[in-house]
């Protein structure tokens, strides 16, 4: 299992590499297995087609607090209150901090929002996903009640490290990656917990 498990993740960082080099239309599994050293019907053992494997590049390597909230979802996380939100300080810091693959996030958002496949239906699923988790981590990471704005602020916050990369990726923040990310940490953690409880009835329809 160890060995598939070093396979599978050998055929994800080729991809990454790959991707950092051409755009997504001339990325093929055959560049992919090149650049791992391997037969297209190795990478076809894990994956069926090239925007599975893509994907998977995404999931692993980019998207925000992902191990997190697939526990989530799966019911097996334990954390609460602080040690809630220590971990996911500590996931938002580790995603900012991933600079190539972030300036890769865009080059391959850009790409996908373009088209209308099997790739970009994954992405808005796992998007989505990804908003309703993170909505639900914040009751437990604040001790607060459930707040009808959870999703809008998840959308937010998420939306607000998706701009870090794009800024990133024009190189254009306005100041260290050490000072963006203690800022971003900080504005979130301080600011969520007191809009939640001062605005739970703001996506009433009442």
């Amino acid at each position: 299992m160890e060995e598939i498990n070093k396979r599978k993740q050998h055929i994800i960082d080729s991809a990454i590499l790959t991707l950092k080099e051409l755009p997504i239309d001339q990325v093929s599994v055959r560049k992919i297995a090149k650049k791992a050293g391997l037969t297209t019907g190795a990478i076809y053992h894990f994956y069926n087609s090239k925007d599975d494997l893509i994907f998977d590049c995404m999931q692993q390597s980019l998207y925000f607090t992902s191990n997190l909230y697939r526990r989530v979802e799966e019911g097996n996380y334990q954390l609460k209150g602080k040690d809630l939100l220590d971990e996911i300080n500590r996931q938002v810091e580790q995603r900012i901090r991933k600079i190539e693959e972030q300036k890769l996030h865009i080059q391959i958002i850009s790409d996908v929002i373009k088209k209308d496949d099997d790739l970009k239906k994954e992405y808005v699923k796992n998007y989505r996903r990804m908003i309703d988790v993170v909505s639900k981590l914040f009751s437990e990471a604040f001790t607060i009640e459930e707040s009808k704005c959870q999703k809008s602020v998840a959308s937010i916050l998420i939306a607000a490290i998706d701009g870090i990369a794009l800024q990133q990726a024009l190189d254009v923040l306005p100041e260290n990656i050490d000072s963006i990310i203690k800022t971003y940490i900080n504005f979130f953690n301080e600011s969520i917990p007191e809009y939640l409880k001062k605005h739970s009835e703001c996506c009433s329809n009442d």
